[in-house]
């Protein structure tokens, strides 16, 4: 007797390799996947923006990042005691203006050098609901807790979504014409819109998503959405707030991911990594032990080995201190 629907994934026509480049860009769930391909070692750029919900925003990100956009203080609002971006997350904003403008250049030169290589766009839609400024009169990626009355909420259609990916799709495929995109849609629920306008939004992302898939090559979808909602289904995989799923359904997830988008060699390495990134959490009890600087030093020696097997590991730090009395 079976008790649940397994959403089955087939392998994607192109595979993810363990030295590919991966570019990742939306909503927190976006940030889930990338937690997992940095414990894994993958060369990442992840949300270069900070969070994102709405896919006009996420767009709107990847065009200023193609025009390598240089932000000034007159891009900048003041409010509360911090200087904002209506483009960035919360976490670009500062007390001082120059080092919210230094993050935000720094974050917008760095991923427009990184997409120039990157193999991989990996895209998290969370809600079509937009605040538009009414001053303005552009969708905003944060609010930034100004008050409601200088904004005008709106849910997207699919017909304005679709146009504004053609465009940036076409951009990105100018700039990057090796570049293969992931498009997926978040499981989190959006409960504060309500459950009506939640559902509304979700089917819109989902109908704009496959309208893009249909009008462009190299894109693919990730079924995210359908795993939670679909397969798993059940409150026992979310977080106490009924919202987020919980580390055992991201769990999940992350295994459908890659049977998806990993080759068999892929997933061994990913499994080999992830194994010496183990043994960076081993907690020493007496770093001065020779059982413990033992341990340090063997940890030194597979990182050297697994370079010379990784060639693309010669670009990161050495995951552990400098320091050799410590990890």
């Amino acid at each position: 007797m079976k008790f649940r629907t397994e959403l089955e994934v087939s392998p994607a026509k192109k595979q993810i390799a363990i030295d590919h480049s991966i570019l990742t860009i939306g909503s927190c769930f976006a940030e889930n996947i990338s937690t997992y391909l940095r414990q894994s070692f993958f060369n990442l750029l992840e949300n270069p923006f900070g969070v994102l919900y709405n896919p006009f925003s996420i767009a709107t990100a990847l065009q200023l990042i193609l025009s390598q956009k240089s932000f000034t203080k007159e891009d900048l609002i003041f409010h509360q005691g911090e200087w904002h971006s209506f483009w960035h997350h919360s976490t670009f904003s500062h007390h001082n203006p120059e080092i919210c403008l230094q993050k935000i250049n720094h974050q917008i030169q760095a991923a427009h050098q990184f997409l120039k290589q990157a193999d991989w766009l990996i895209v998290t839609f969370g809600t079509a609901y937009v605040y538009l400024h009414r001053q303005l009169k552009s969708v905003v990626a944060n609010c930034h807790k100004l008050p409601e009355a200088h904004f005008h909420r709106k849910l997207l259609t699919v017909e304005e979504i679709t146009y504004k990916w053609q465009q940036t799709v076409g951009l990105l495929k100018e700039f990057n014409p090796e570049l293969k995109i992931i498009l997926t849609i978040s499981p989190v629920r959006h409960l504060r819109d309500g459950f009506i306008e939640n559902q509304k939004s979700k089917a819109t992302l989902i109908l704009a998503t496959h309208q893009i898939l249909t009008q462009t090559k190299d894109h693919f979808y990730f079924p995210a959405y359908e795993i939670v909602l679909d397969d798993l289904r059940d409150y026992r995989f979310y977080e106490a707030n009924l919202t987020h799923p919980n580390q055992l359904a991201v769990d999940y997830i992350w295994k459908k991911f890659q049977k998806m988008f990993f080759t068999k060699t892929t997933r061994q390495s990913v499994s080999e990594l992830l194994k010496f990134r183990s043994r960076l959490t081993h907690k020493v009890r007496n770093p001065h032990s020779p059982q413990a600087l033992l341990f340090m030093e063997e940890t030194r020696k597979q990182w050297l080995e697994l370079k010379q097997r990784y060639p693309h590991l010669h670009n990161k730090p050495a995951p552990f201190a400098e320091d050799k009395n410590s990890l």
